[in-house]
């Protein structure tokens, strides 16, 4: 039987389908080979290098196996940015990632002003970091700062809020409660997405109000919510901006996350295996956190 044309196309090097096959490889190749060599390639030779002794005049210096690994873990600063590390993720959790979701679905309820608070919501967002983090440390200053005047108003006591052990960690984290930025407006998104068929069908079933924000608007939105939440798992453990420009790990270690620690001990310490070390560390304890927030979906989901 003789083939068809279009099929004896398929494995000629002109022929129509072999380029359909080809071209996607083609285009993705080059952004394929960029991203094994700038974020791949870093992995792979962090974990070399927190195998040996670095010498940055005579790399890679001697090899000394995971001793690096066991001097850090001997560290109690180490553990202490760790346990600091996780603070900063529960704060986060507790003050911007419910928070935004709460405030989408009060937003879902306006009949006016809505496009308004959207944009007032959005708006933060586009301010840099350097320029809120300087905002936010006038508010916070113990001397002229409008938190303690606000503080002195209701009858407190004022605060050293970035010089208090007990207050730095809350004090960073607390202004990405106010603005909830791209946040709120993700979640927004996904809620006005429900089907309006759904939305009127649980009304005429009765399920209005606080029901259908459980039993409605929940469900269909959960994969925005699964998304957040990993996304701010992986932003906050690798925290470093905010902490580092608002108090420089201070005072006493107080505000000093993974992401200080291995930049103080690369750019300090200049011990760059013991930095590596912590890299790897760090990586393997994202990488098992994010697994399990996927296994857990899933499970959920069956």
């Amino acid at each position: 039987m003789q083939m068809t044309k279009k099929e004896r196309s398929i494995g000629k090097p002109g022929g129509y389908l072999f380029r359909k096959k080809v071209t996607p490889w083609c285009i993705l190749f080059i952004p394929m080979a960029c991203t094994v060599w700038l974020k791949y390639y870093p992995i792979l030779n962090a974990f070399f290098i927190s195998l040996f002794k670095y010498d940055p005049i005579n790399p890679p210096g001697r090899f000394i196996g995971f001793q690096n690994y066991i001097s850090m873990f001997q560290t109690q600063f180490y553990w202490d940015s760790w346990k600091n590390t996780f603070i900063f993720l529960l704060l986060q959790l507790c003050m911007c990632f419910f928070i935004p979701l709460i405030q989408a679905l009060l937003l879902n309820e306006l009949t006016r002003l809505k496009k308004c608070l959207t944009t007032l919501y959005i708006l933060p967002a586009l301010i840099p970091t350097s320029v809120n983090v300087i905002i936010w440390k006038w508010i916070w200053h113990p001397d002229y700062g409008v938190a303690n005047q606000i503080v002195k108003f209701f009858g407190g006591q004022p605060q050293a809020w970035l010089s208090d052990p007990n207050l730095v960690k809350f004090c960073i984290i607390f202004p990405g409660v106010l603005g909830g930025g791209l946040t709120v407006l993700l979640y927004l998104s996904a809620i006005q997405g429900v089907s309006t068929d759904i939305m009127e069908s649980a009304a005429l079933d009765g399920c209005t109000g606080f029901k259908r924000i459980i039993h409605i608007i929940m469900p269909n939105i959960s994969f925005m919510v699964f998304i957040q939440l990993i996304m701010c798992v992986i932003t906050t453990m690798q925290l470093l901006d905010a902490p580092y420009m608002y108090a420089s790990g201070g005072p006493s270690g107080a505000s000093t996350t993974q992401g200080i620690f291995i930049y103080k001990t690369f750019n300090q310490d200049l011990n760059y295996g013991v930095g590596s070390a912590a890299s790897v560390v760090l990586l393997l304890v994202i990488t098992l956190l994010t697994v399990m927030q996927m296994h857990f979906e899933k499970s959920e989901k069956a």
